[in-house]
């Protein structure tokens, strides 16, 4: 609700231009940026108001879900879930992290795993 109303607020400045999932590509693309930099903003939101809703003291570390492929190939979003304060996953391949998740889904007797691992990937970054 708040980024459509600063979205509303900003396209007075553009003419009365309103960015939409459906318009252009240059700015399809802007508001998935802003959609994937909103997850690790609450993200973060979350992990310090967590322990105050506990009534302790503190912060959360907030865990990271970038790659290496990704990293190497510069396929992220600044600041999206490839900024974080630890990133279990960040040097690994995404053939090598798919081999260890199939392995441990076969060892543990998880199915769900497999149909997990061979979803379609999907950024879902704009309204189906």
């Amino acid at each position: 609700m708040l980024l459509a109303a600063f979205v509303e607020e900003l396209s007075k400045s553009f003419d009365g231009k309103t960015p939409s999932f459906q318009g252009e590509k240059v700015e399809n693309l802007a508001l998935q940026n802003v959609q994937a930099r909103s997850r690790m903003v609450y993200a973060y939101l979350f992990a310090q108001l967590v322990p105050w809703k506990q009534q302790r003291n503190g912060f959360l570390l907030v865990v990271g879900t970038a790659n290496v492929d990704e990293a190497i190939r510069g396929y992220f979003t600044k600041y999206d879930c490839s900024a974080a304060d630890l990133n279990p996953i960040g040097g690994i391949s995404k053939t090598d992290l798919k081999n260890f998740i199939l392995y441990a889904g076969r060892k543990f007797k998880l199915e769900a795993v497999r149909e997990i691992v061979e979803a379609p990937p999907t950024a879902e970054l704009q309204p189906l």
